[in-house]
Order: C-alpha cells, then sequence, then structure tokens
C-alpha cells in the first residue's frame, strides 16, 4: 500500500501545474536626483509586462519592485529604467523576499 501511495503523491506531483511566485526586489538606481526621477523610473518599470507595483525614491535612490517572474525578469526591469535614462542595478537579496 506504500508503494502504491507514493506512486500516486508522484503522479499528484507532476500533474501539479507550476505556479510562479511574485518577487519582490530592490534596485539601486543612483542617477535619482530630483523630485520628478521617481515618476520617470517607475514609468519605465511598470510597463513591463508582470510588474505589479514600483515604488521609486529620489532620497534613497532606489526603486522597489513587485512583479511575477513567470512573465517578468529583474534584467528586463532593469533595461527598462536603463533604457529611459536611469542606470538600475539589482541590490543584493538578504533572504527577505
Amino acid at each position: 500500500m506504500k508503494l502504491h501511495t507514493s506512486v500516486l503523491a508522484l503522479i499528484g506531483f507532476m500533474a501539479a501545474p507550476v505556479f510562479a511566485a511574485e518577487q519582490t526586489v530592490t534596485f539601486s538606481v543612483p542617477g535619482m536626483t530630483c523630485a520628478s526621477c521617481p515618476f520617470i523610473v517607475e514609468s519605465a518599470m511598470s510597463g513591463v509586462n508582470g510588474v505589479v507595483t514600483v515604488t521609486a525614491d529620489a532620497e534613497t535612490r532606489t526603486a522597489l519592485v513587485i512583479f511575477d517572474d513567470a512573465i517578468a525578469s529583474a534584467e528586463d526591469i532593469a533595461f527598462a529604467s536603463t533604457s529611459a535614462g536611469y542606470e538600475a542595478e539589482l541590490m543584493s537579496d538578504d533572504g527577505n523576499s
């Protein structure tokens, strides 16, 4: 009976859909130096398909981004910001995402 249960569990695991997770990452955006800069960064990053929210802060020169990792990647988001004139670099993860 144990073998039968194990096989059923394995089949169930294999048939289960794989779900993507929302990821939260922080980018360093050193070029944000004025009050309007965060709006431009937020607009650029939000334009990436799969991005859920972006909160950019000129004071800390960072952007906090929540995105669906099945649709977008951190590289896509950084590229969008860089294309808008604001180089963005993924900050190291301290295991808090």
